[in-house]
């Protein structure tokens, strides 16, 4: 069965339809029943989140700017960019400067130089 169909059986349900006959349960059907509809529509947006959908590179960026976030944050690190951090670090940039360049969080930032051993990990 593909997701979408479970989907839509599902929310079907939860509106206290029966996804078979299209019929509507009757009052005492365990689907018409407050907490199983509150239930059933909390598996839905665990199991299918809105706004979850695969976005692509330039779309997640969009939307990190839209929302006032760095324009890489939550991307996947190049190589390329894993190298600058280390190169500029090493050169004296601040974490500030590399974070404006590299356009992530300073967060990003101080974890890559711990993941690639740069600094220590500070204690919790």
């Amino acid at each position: 069965m593909e997701y979408s169909e479970a989907r839509t059986i599902v929310k079907t349900l939860a509106q206290g339809i029966d996804p078979a006959t299209g019929e509507v349960f009757p009052p005492t059907s365990p689907y018409n029943d407050p907490r199983v509809i509150r239930a059933l529509f909390t598996m839905v947006d665990l199991a299918w989140p809105t706004g979850r959908s695969k976005l692509s590179v330039d779309e997640r960026r969009q939307r990190n700017v839209e929302r006032g976030l760095p324009t890489n944050a939550g991307l996947p690190w190049s190589e390329e960019d894993r190298a600058a951090v280390a190169s500029g670090f090493g050169s004296g940039r601040s974490i500030r400067e590399l974070a404006n360049t590299l356009q992530r969080s300073l967060t990003a930032i101080n974890a890559e130089l711990i993941r690639q051993g740069l600094i220590p990990p500070e204690p919790r």
